[in-house]
């Protein structure tokens, strides 16, 4: 049997404005609230375009039967912890992993504020410089690219993890290590 969509258990507000769907996941947001925000929401909201059908007076994301349909980077997860940062709704739950997630969308979205709120606060949080590294290069983060390599060379070489080895690629290990050999035999 094939269920639906279902409404969001915390983000579907019955005087929001405009519904989306994130996987089977129904929000309704007040984008009154969001598009100033995010350069993105805002020229997407400022053409709006009629939702296929015969009736011109309908719009995309009018009702849980048109949402708007949202694919990547967005899921469930991601927007949840976006809208749990916006909303202010709990901020101890932001963990490593949701950080990284707001950041993401951050980008996506060209939203500044939350973009610098993640970045700030995943400088916080003690990331080793592997996590540094791999968040910069993936995310932009311009300030925090010779700074982490700087760590990861002063590192001896016999004590990165196979988790410094995934985040940062086969390549960069390459770089790092074949660099720090080259200095010691100098």
């Amino acid at each position: 049997m094939h269920l639906g969509p279902t409404h969001h258990e915390r983000f579907y507000w019955c005087d929001g404005s405009t519904n989306f769907l994130v996987d089977n996941t129904l929000y309704k947001l007040h984008m009154s609230l969001l598009e100033p925000h995010s350069i993105v929401l805002r020229d997407m909201f400022t053409m709006p375009a009629a939702a296929s059908g015969s009736d011109e007076s309908v719009w995309e994301g009018d009702s849980d039967e048109r949402p708007i349909k949202i694919g990547a980077p967005f899921t469930v997860r991601k927007l949840d912890n976006l809208l749990i940062w916006f909303h202010r709704v709990d901020l101890t739950v932001l963990d490593v992993s949701a950080l990284t997630d707001i950041l993401e969308l951050a980008l996506f979205l060209q939203w500044d504020t939350a973009r610098h709120f993640a970045i700030q606060a995943l400088k916080d949080s003690g990331l080793t410089a592997s996590h540094r590294l791999s968040l910069a290069i993936s995310y932009r983060i311009s300030d925090w690219i010779e700074p982490a390599f700087k760590d990861l060379m002063d590192t001896p070489p016999q004590t990165f993890t196979t988790e410094d080895s995934m985040l940062l690629g086969q390549h960069i290990m390459m770089l790092i290590m074949t660099t720090q050999a080259a200095i010691r035999h100098h």
